[in-house]
């Protein structure tokens, strides 16, 4: 768990005691506890960081302009297979992310469903340690209201220059992220789709079923970046029909240049319902 700064050090401090509670298996690390007196703390920290398999890492609105976190950020998406490096904000909502921790898909440290989701993800990449989602669903629910009394505390904590550090976002800059996942996206598709052949070179699985798979996790990531959640999307004829909601009270409406930016990626005509099926916005794409 990475951190900097005092409310951000609190939180992985209250992550590094509560995760092992829930899932007995984990063994978090955390610099400021494991690391003893004497030993050279940036070394063992990248030593660390080479061995992991899940990085979380503490952002709040004063930290997410800070080296260190984007060192860490970077240097955890380098070691991290299949790309499981986690922003935990306290404080702040995903569309206040910047690049380059926007890349990754966040968690809103007080949202109940975002944390137990966060806990879903790292017991499913845990192999033969996981335990059954029932069973893990159960001490979620046992443990929750501790952790949560936690993080309302932490919030609560006045950051001294907090406001002066907040970064604020255009939405250019939000819809320009789209631009960048989709590059993204064909490079990970590239690598499903060489992964997914036999060793007789006969593909396990339709590259078409591939690919839509990605363009799936593409169009959610994106609605996320701009608070907002991408329910379904069917694929009809020349079009994507996507079914979405807004994710709180304060996210912003969901604008033409964004839906055009979606549609221009994807290469196909957009059309935004809401969740009582009426048409939001729809692009101009052909």
């Amino acid at each position: 768990m990475s951190w900097s700064g005092e409310r951000s050090k609190k939180t992985a401090e209250a992550l590094w005691s509560w995760l092992p509670d829930v899932l007995q298996y984990v063994n978090p690390w955390l610099s400021s506890l494991d690391i003893s007196a004497g030993r050279r703390g940036v070394r063992e920290i990248t030593d660390e960081l080479s061995e992991t398999n899940f990085g979380i890492i503490c952002v709040t609105p004063e930290n997410q302009n800070s080296t260190w976190i984007n060192f860490e950020a970077g240097a955890l998406s380098k070691q991290v297979d299949g790309g499981y490096v986690v922003p935990f904000l306290i404080g702040m909502k995903t569309t206040d992310l910047i690049s380059p921790l926007s890349q990754f898909q966040a968690v809103v440290g007080d949202s109940k469903g975002d944390v137990q989701k966060l806990l879903f993800d790292i017991n499913d990449v845990s192999g033969g340690l996981a335990i059954p989602r029932e069973r893990l669903e159960r001490a979620f629910q046992r443990s929750w209201p501790e952790f949560e009394n936690s993080v309302r505390v932490i919030g609560a904590i006045s950051s001294r220059g907090g406001n002066l550090n907040r970064v604020q976002r255009s939405e250019a800059d939000m819809t320009e992220e789209i631009l960048l996942i989709s590059r993204q996206l064909d490079h990970r598709l590239a690598e499903i789709e060489r992964y997914a052949r036999r060793v007789d070179g006969e593909p396990r699985r339709p590259s078409r079923e591939i690919r839509r798979i990605s363009e799936e996790k593409f169009i959610s990531s994106s609605f996320a970046k701009i608070g907002w959640e991408a329910v379904r999307s069917s694929w009809e004829g020349e079009s994507v029909v996507i079914t979405a909601q807004s994710s709180g009270g304060h996210s912003p409406s969901i604008t033409h240049d964004f839906v055009e930016r979606l549609a221009k990626s994807l290469g196909r005509e957009v059309v935004v319902l809401g969740d009582v099926g009426d048409v939001i916005v729809r692009s101009n794409l052909p």
